[in-house]
């Protein structure tokens, strides 16, 4: 059984987008943000961001955690290593994010 990937971290500008709080971050899942266009775009670019450490993702339209729809013109996702230099987490940064 795989792990359920979970936001642990977000700068204000990130609980904002997602309308959320610090606390309740963590029970934010992808499935409930990303669209399918999302979630697909997301998927083909994984293998480059763990190959390369980082890809930029097309615009799109995502969804706060309230239900509001969010367009970002692009996104970056990054791989973070812990100590050991193994994978320890995604990142993603938002360019030009608002609510539509």
């Amino acid at each position: 059984m795989q792990a359920m990937p979970v936001f642990t971290f977000a700068n204000q500008a990130g609980l904002d987008m997602l309308e959320t709080t610090l606390v309740a971050l963590q029970d934010v899942s992808l499935e409930k943000i990303f669209d399918e266009h999302g979630r697909k775009n997301l998927c083909s670019e994984f293998p480059q961001i763990m190959q390369q450490g980082f890809a930029f993702l097309q615009g799109g339209i995502c969804l706060s955690t309230m239900g509001r729809p969010v367009s970002y013109e692009k996104a970056v996702a990054w791989k973070v290593l812990n100590e050991e230099d193994t994978a320890h987490c995604i990142s993603f940064m938002f360019v030009n994010w608002s609510f539509v």
